[in-house]
């Protein structure tokens, strides 16, 4: 369901009327904003939608939209361009409010097909006695133990990985990843670190035979660490 609007000089849905503003069809100086917001208001309240929580913000910018109009009415020589600012930001409003309500009425339309299913009752034990949460809280404390939580202490950096890793390749020369014995992900991230920092500064060598295979290593004692450029 779209809305509909009409005046003179103009029928159509928020969007044509967006267009007709923008292309010089229609003029904002000529929009009657109170007749559009009462139009909007009434096809909305017309409407069976399960969910309207999402028209709520847009309602209620639009009745206050209808009072300032009302109020400008009463006076006599307002600027013109205040009235187009006025129209194009109540037409901008009344083209989300079409935007929502076909929105939740595409939603209410599927949730029709959908089945409410009750939740499964859990089984339950007929041998326990039945007791409250209190009760039940007092059992549970005696089998609670405070417990304090220490902060670990880092002790395996980048620094500490190199030095370890160029200890094993001086005496090895060449190794591959897979077999420099490190345990769990978080050693594997700290060395692969810094044999990448390694590799810039042209201490060692890396080689892949295909995408994913194992990292051959070798080392470059050679090759001392190279300085940072000012």
């Amino acid at each position: 369901m779209a809305i509909h609007l009409s005046f003179e000089g103009f029928s159509g849905t928020p969007e044509e009327l967006q267009r007709a503003l923008r292309s010089g069809k229609v003029q904002a100086r000529d929009l009657p904003l109170v007749a559009l917001v009462d139009q909007a208001l009434a096809q909305v309240a017309d409407l069976q939608l399960a969910e309207r929580g999402a028209l709520l913000p847009i309602l209620a910018e639009l009745l206050e939209r209808k009072l300032r109009a009302l109020l400008k009415l009463d006076r006599a020589g307002d600027e013109d361009d205040a009235a187009e600012e006025e129209g194009e930001a109540l037409v901008g409003l009344l083209v989300e409010l079409d935007e929502v309500v076909r929105f939740l009425t595409e939603r209410a339309e599927a949730r029709r097909y959908v089945w409410p299913v009750p939740a499964a009752a859990l089984p339950r034990d007929g041998r326990l006695a039945r007791l409250s949460v209190g009760v039940l809280y007092r059992h549970a404390r005696r089998f609670v133990r405070p417990q304090a939580l220490l902060p670990t202490v880092e002790r395996f950096g980048l620094a500490e990985a190199w030095a370890w890793l160029r200890e094993r390749l001086r005496r090895l020369g060449r190794a591959r990843f897979s077999a420099l014995g490190l345990k769990g992900w978080s050693e594997r991230a700290v060395v692969f670190a810094a044999l990448l920092e390694a590799v810039r500064q042209g201490q060692v060598d890396l080689r892949q035979s295909r995408p994913f295979a194992d990292l051959t290593i070798e080392y470059r004692p050679e090759a001392g660490p190279k300085e940072r450029s000012a």
